[in-house]
């Protein structure tokens, strides 16, 4: 366990979590909002235009459209080490299908961060991919090399698997709310090497959602990486849909948001002793600005559910939840829980106050 003394330090001095920020090309509001909070930004992070992603590619891999993103793309990490911050590179797809350990993937990593280190000075990779890994770390030993949230780390022992790998982890969204596993982890990194641990507090998915991996997957391939994608397929009927859009739609199932992972802003503070930097999930967000106030100041009073991540095609399925209705024993009684959902009633009752 953590000293009691630290973290109670820690919450007296009102220690501020800096934020990492996710890229959006076409968010006006990504800029200025970068400029006012300057000084709680880490990082901002992003994958190249393409690149396959949890969150799904953006840009296309061929023609000039792609090459007039590229070049939009590049002034706005000019724009952005102008401002004093620097950049986390992800690679981070749960899915790099028949390329996942070609030298081509390796080839395209390394060209990557060549081209990048001329806008923006890079300050980690993010990988869910070990061949990845295994070549950043053996091109260059002072790349800080993370682990990816898709990895889903949420114990020592995995922690232990890949100390020679990793210099940083971000935890499995489902840690979120386990502060006994967290406190471990913190524990663990601070006794080998001071390797860091990062958090992503406002991820919307289901807990332990069966849809996962597969959702994860689709996303990967939304875009074939450095394949041939010209091929005509015919896609199945509503194929686009997140899968998890039927479980979400059944009214019964409203409770199951309160029951996932994120953490309110209102909340982040308590985090501030374990973690070295939250990720905001803001690169498909239409509220970019929203999330960043909204984590940096610690308060927000509006619909949590705008707040949140969804990775969604259909936010009409999200219900209106009143962020300053929660009641105070809300982080008390949800950050040790276990997710014992099934013998305990407590976010059904509290839903009825906040929905």
């Amino acid at each position: 366990m953590l000293g009691f003394i630290d973290k109670l330090l820690s919450l007296i001095d009102n220690r501020k979590l800096k934020c990492e920020v996710g890229y959006q090309m076409d968010d006006e509001g990504l800029l200025p909002t970068l400029r006012k909070y300057a000084e709680r930004v880490a990082a901002v992070y992003f994958t190249m235009p393409c690149d396959p992603t949890y969150y799904g590619a953006w840009g296309k891999s061929m023609g000039e459209e792609w090459k007039v993103k590229v070049t939009r793309f590049m002034m706005d990490l000019d724009a952005i080490r102008e401002i004093g911050l620097s950049a986390v590179v992800c690679f981070d797809a749960s899915c790099y299908g028949a390329n996942y350990s070609s030298t081509a993937l390796v080839d395209h990593v390394v060209e990557t961060l060549q081209s990048v280190s001329k806008h923006i000075r890079i300050k980690a990779v993010t990988t869910s991919s070990f061949p990845v890994a295994e070549c950043l770390r053996k091109m260059d030993s002072t790349i800080k090399i993370r682990a990816s949230e898709e990895l889903h780390f949420m114990d020592v022992r995995q922690l232990d698997f890949t100390s020679d790998v990793f210099s940083g982890y971000y935890i499995g969204y489902e840690s979120a709310r386990d502060l006994a596993k967290i406190e471990q982890m913190r524990k663990w990194c601070d006794e080998h090497g001071n390797k860091t641990l990062h958090i992503v507090p406002n991820n919307a998915c289901l807990y332990t959602c069966p849809y996962y991996i597969y959702h994860g997957s689709v996303q990967s391939h939304e875009q074939d990486f450095l394949l041939d994608s010209s091929k005509d397929i015919e896609r199945v009927e509503n194929a686009d849909a997140a899968p998890c859009e039927r479980i979400w739609a059944k009214p019964e199932n409203k409770v199951k948001m309160l029951q996932g992972m994120w953490i309110r802003p209102e909340d982040i503070r308590h985090y501030a002793y374990y973690f070295d930097s939250m990720r905001l999930a803001t690169r498909t967000n239409k509220s970019l600005s929203n999330i960043v106030q909204a984590y940096c100041d610690g308060r927000w009073d509006g619909n949590l559910c705008d707040i949140l991540e969804a990775m969604h095609e259909h936010p009409a399925s999200y219900p209106v939840i009143h962020n300053d209705r929660f009641p105070k024993d809300w982080f008390k009684k949800t950050s040790r829980c276990g997710h014992h959902c099934e013998s305990c009633h407590y976010c059904e009752e509290v839903l009825k106050k906040v929905l």
